[in-house]
């Protein structure tokens, strides 16, 4: 039998550190959550786990960090307010489905903890630039400002996911919703009649990012059984 490269391995052992401890993060929390907790629901060893790992709140990072979709959407799409679209209902997508989404969402609210604000701080000047871009391009109604319109946007994006936190599969459905009343108040008429705020549009992104190709990103599947799926 062909042994794995070292580096493959080590690879492989980190993507499953990280989707076990996303699983945790997300039902448990980060002050629920304990490096002990990762070793056991998977192979990992102890040593491993530091080689790749230093603390829980270096891993808790990278879960964050593997939660980001921009690297996921379409190039330059026009308009440029589809950008924005795109973001919203590809993260809710994602959220129903993949665990470090949904581990990302939880840390990030969780007040008098280390990641708390990680996303919307990421994400509110990304919006801004798109959104920036779109008044430059003519997209946007007279008057809306760009960067107040940002916060406003991922406020909203955060307000509906702690609402449906324990009701993932609404998420998709909901954000389409909360998208389409947002647009209707800063997108021209023009704009707004090319704009896709639909749940199919959330499908579409999400069947061409990498969290549907499987492996770390990929299926959803109990902590319990992510140790198993790479020792069987």
């Amino acid at each position: 039998m062909r042994r794995q490269p070292v580096q493959e391995r080590s690879r492989q052992t980190r993507d499953e550190i990280l989707d076990v401890a996303a699983r945790l993060f997300a039902d448990r929390g980060y002050a629920g959550t304990t490096i002990q907790d990762v070793l056991t629901h998977s192979s990992a060893t102890k040593g491993r786990f530091y080689h790749h790992f230093p603390d829980k709140e270096s891993l808790a990072e990278a879960v964050v960090t593997e939660s980001m979709v921009v690297d996921s959407l379409p190039p330059m799409v026009l308009p440029r307010l589809q950008a924005v679209v795109d973001a919203s209902i590809l993260l809710a997508t994602a959220s129903v489905r993949v665990p470090v989404v949904r581990a990302a969402c939880r840390l990030s609210t969780e007040q008098n903890q280390p990641f708390y604000g990680s996303l919307w701080t990421a994400y509110i000047p990304l919006v801004g630039d798109w959104l920036t871009e779109a008044r430059d391009l003519g997209e946007l109604l007279p008057g809306v400002d760009p960067r107040d319109t940002a916060a406003f946007w991922v406020d909203a994006y955060t307000g509906v996911d702690m609402r449906y936190r324990y009701e993932y599969e609404q998420m998709p459905v909901q954000i389409s919703k909360m998208t389409r009343q947002v647009v209707r108040g800063i997108a021209t008429p023009e704009t707004m009649m090319l704009l896709d705020v639909s749940v199919a549009r959330g499908e579409t992104l999400f069947e061409l990012s990498p969290w549907a190709g499987g492996g770390q990103k990929g299926a959803d599947v109990p902590a319990e059984q992510a140790g198993a799926r790479t020792q069987g």
